[in-house]
């Protein structure tokens, strides 16, 4: 069976980060994965978070920022990394001036109920 999505579903946020999910929970009821083409405007940065799922992110252009358990990584486009659940982890957008945009695939499925978010 296939399953073809023309556009996503966007996820409400307050930060200028846009989540645009193509399949999971929001957009096309799947529970057992989520992705989501992300845009985070420069300088942006999450509070710290901690999911009850593994996430990859995949990045297309500028550089996504993340630190977890005491080490920081610069992802660049082409370059993948996978954050596994449990991991406290911060995502920011590396570049002061330029937008960053990635996919985060993530399994289970995104749902805001598995990620407690520091306040």
């Amino acid at each position: 069976m296939l399953h073809k999505v023309e556009h996503g579903s966007i996820f409400p946020r307050e930060d200028g980060k846009i989540i645009d999910e193509h399949f999971g929970a929001l957009h096309s009821k799947h529970d057992g994965f989520s992705l989501a083409h992300m845009l985070a405007p420069a300088a942006w940065r999450e509070p710290a978070q901690v999911a009850d799922f593994d996430e990859v992110v995949i990045v297309v252009r500028g550089v996504l920022a993340i630190e977890a358990e005491g080490e920081h990584l610069e992802v660049a486009p082409g370059e993948t990394c996978l954050i596994e659940r449990g991991t406290r982890v911060t995502y920011s957008n590396a570049s002061q001036d330029q937008e960053c945009e990635y996919w985060s695939l993530c399994m289970p499925a995104f749902r805001p109920e598995r990620t407690k978010m520091d306040s």
